[in-house]
């Protein structure tokens, strides 16, 4: 029977994290994991386990009833080994002249250094804090208590900076998603992530903007074969522009309808640059291109693909045509 997968593990926080730590941690892999931004096939069973880490220690009590249940609850250094009391009574205060706390440096329970700055009302506006899981904590607070700024390092290493509005919302993160990768993103009130900017294992760096429901509106980046690409797309996720590089390194621009059919694209064609449009049913309607030596053509077609009317420019002269069968 396998070993049960422990949930600070599962969170990427050390076992004397903070609350604050947590909320953040979790925040930051819903981000990551959530189905609905991530297409992974394990997404979901990976988001769940989250999930249910998070139920557990984001209650005070059901975190203590697990951390005696795995060894590791108040008094201990995580791993079971007994902190002597002298080193969590030890604490260092800067005091004001009207006798206010200003600064602390102290030991908590679990042996892990904190230090502190204190406003005159006496909440803490500023805390460093070094576990003993070498995962180092640094946040600023304001008067409510809430966390504004915060520069966290995981179990596994990671990095992250976290700025929160005012009401513990993450609205600007930058660091290390799980491959490894840099990341940066921004979120709106409701938590919907609006502008990301991002390195993929392979080294695939792309930028994104969402809408309010958060899907992708604005994509520019490197596509599968590491070429550059832009592009838009509707409320409806069907793609309606895009500029890219296609293969031998050729250039074209494209504009979608609603139902996704390419409607106008501007690139270079075999000979040279081409401009054509289609209708709705995919039959090409106008065509305007330049020829090996520079020299311009146009057509107009009918939906069976057949000429109507024509013009040429060669060093013979000028050429403008019309079909017997069309009037």
């Amino acid at each position: 029977m396998p070993e049960p997968v422990d949930l600070y593990e599962i969170l990427q926080v050390h076992p004397a994290a903070h609350p604050e730590v947590i909320q953040a941690a979790y925040r930051r892999l819903a981000q990551i994991y959530h189905p609905d931004r991530n297409p992974a096939p394990d997404a979901s069973e990976r988001m769940a386990e989250i999930n249910r880490a998070y139920e557990v220690l984001n209650d005070a009590q059901r975190r203590a009833a697990y951390d005696r249940q795995r060894g590791g609850g108040s008094g201990s250094t995580g791993n079971g080994t007994a902190v002597p009391d002298v080193l969590r009574a030890k604490s260092f205060q800067l005091v004001n002249d009207a006798g206010q706390t200003r600064a602390e440096l102290s030991l908590d329970q679990d042996g892990d250094a904190v230090m502190r700055m204190i406003d005159r009302a006496g909440n803490t506006r500023f805390e460093i804090w070094s576990s003993t899981g070498n995962a180092p904590f640094l946040r600023m607070l304001d008067h409510n208590g809430k966390s504004r700024f915060a520069i966290y390092q995981g179990s596994n290493g990671q990095q992250w900076l976290e700025i929160n509005d005012q009401r513990g919302n993450a609205r600007l993160w930058l660091g290390e998603a799980d491959d490894g990768g840099p990341m940066v993103y921004t979120t709106d009130r409701n938590g919907k992530r609006r502008f990301a900017i991002y390195q993929a294992e392979n080294g695939q760096q792309w930028l994104a903007f969402n809408d309010r429901s958060g899907d992708v509106r604005l994509w520019v980046g490197e596509s599968s074969d590491g070429t550059p690409m832009v592009y838009t797309t509707d409320r409806n996720g069907k793609r309606r522009f895009a500029i890219y590089q296609a293969e031998y390194g050729r250039q074209c621009l494209v504009v979608n309808d609603q139902s996704g059919n390419v409607r106008l694209w501007v690139g270079e064609g075999d000979e040279g640059p081409m401009l054509f449009m289609d209708d709705e049913d995919g039959d090409r309607r106008f065509e305007l291109s330049l020829d090996f030596e520079g020299w311009p053509s146009w057509r107009m077609l009918d939906g069976q693909g057949r000429a109507k009317i024509w013009a040429y420019m060669s060093g013979g002269g000028f050429d403008l045509g019309k079909a017997s069968w069309w009037s």
